[in-house]
């Protein structure tokens, strides 16, 4: 990956290629603050894109992710008019 991206992307990113991976590993994984990592698991969620397993596990939102790239590809229809 690159350095470009931002933690949440890096952790999304991640998450859809490793589904299996809890906020614990990904900080592991990332080498970064277990808080951090937490709060952008909860706040994908929170935005649809990750739905919750239970306690500390969670995994893509397929739908959720598919509505919102389908908002981003029509705002961005709209500002190309």
């Amino acid at each position: 990956m690159t350095e470009d991206y931002t933690l949440r992307e890096r952790v999304f990113r991640t998450l859809l290629k490793n589904p299996s991976l809890g906020p614990s590993e990904m900080k592991d994984l990332l080498g970064a603050n277990y808080n951090s990592v937490k709060a952008i698991y909860a706040k994908l969620f929170d935005e649809g894109l990750l739905q919750r397993e239970g306690r500390g596990n969670y995994s893509p939102n397929v739908p959720g992710i598919l509505l919102h790239l389908m908002e981003r590809v029509e705002a961005l229809e709209k500002v190309g008019k």
